[in-house]
């Protein structure tokens, strides 16, 4: 058996063993109860259908795992992102959007809708201009003064990158879970800090001796993949980065041979003006043929 302790939360099936369980959901509720405030706090969760198979493939790596909902019908989407994209915030705008429009009612509360939050934990840093970088970003709907214009949209963004509190400085359930989220595939004990519940609970669940021989072959699966999609990207890269560099030489070579050409061109046109002046040819002929005013 590999020397493995604990299996990885980035990957699809670490994601899902981890937070995705009906019979252990206690553990996701103390994760977005880090998260929230306290006239949002959660007490029970019911799973909801996740994406497809084909909607995730098409989610260029997005690992959106849990979808689901509390007895008051707030909805919640967590989603580990691993790889940095371009429109990753802009794709959080629509999950969560879609989300609200997948409320439509019939009748006169058509857009009486209960609240979605999405919570996006990434593996990679967003910069945003003229905002410090925080670790935790908390994204709502306000007007100008700062005041929350609507409670049926709040985004929360994790940059675990960002994060860099040591073992002995773990205060509070977020600093825990931000600590487990980032160091789990590297740990190979449960620090003394999480043995209460649920973290313990977390722990048990994320044991590579705990999964069977079936589950074994998905997790390592799941590893291969995320392994062949960094290659992927760091070859696209490397490539990019031969590809431009050899462009440059190109339109550097050319740029030459063109200045080089401009220059024996103008020291020629200058010869032939002298020649013409030589022979008695008015400058202001030799300026309509050459362009050359002065000689």
């Amino acid at each position: 058996m590999p020397d493995i302790k604990y299996i990885n939360p980035y990957t699809d099936f670490g994601f899902k063993r981890i937070f995705g369980q009906e019979a252990r959901k206690n553990v996701l509720i103390s994760f977005l109860n880090s998260l929230l405030p306290d006239k949002h706090k959660v007490e029970d969760l019911q799973f909801m259908n996740t994406a497809s198979k084909r909607a995730r493939e098409e989610s260029y790596g997005a690992v959106f795992d849990v979808y689901c909902k509390s007895p008051s019908g707030e909805r919640f989407i967590v989603e580990m992102q691993q790889k940095r994209q371009e429109l990753f915030v802009d794709r959080t705008v629509y999950y969560t959007a879609r989300a609200l429009s997948e409320q439509m009612k019939k009748g006169d509360r058509v857009y009486d809708f209960d609240a979605v939050y999405f919570i996006g934990i990434m593996n990679f840093t967003h910069r945003i201009e003229g905002l410090a970088p925080r670790v935790v970003q908390v994204v709502s709907l306000k007007n100008q003064d700062g005041v929350e214009f609507s409670d049926k949209m709040r985004l929360y963004f994790l940059q675990l990158p960002l994060f860099d509190k040591k073992e002995n400085e773990l205060v509070s359930d977020l600093d825990k879970w931000l600590y487990f989220l980032k160091y789990l595939p590297g740990l190979d004990y449960m620090p003394e800090v999480f043995k209460d519940e649920p973290f313990c609970d977390a722990f048990e669940i994320a044991e590579y001796a705990a999964l069977n021989e079936m589950e074994q072959l998905a997790h390592f699966a799941a590893i291969d993949e995320m392994a062949r999609n960094w290659d992927t990207l760091n070859t696209a890269r490397k490539d990019g980065f031969a590809e431009g560099k050899e462009a440059g030489m190109a339109v550097g070579k050319a740029e030459g041979k063109a200045e080089g050409k401009a220059e024996g061109k103008a020291e020629s046109l200058l010869e032939t003006a002298r020649k013409l002046k030589e022979a008695g040819v008015p400058m202001e002929t030799i300026t309509r043929v050459t362009g050359i005013t002065h000689l």
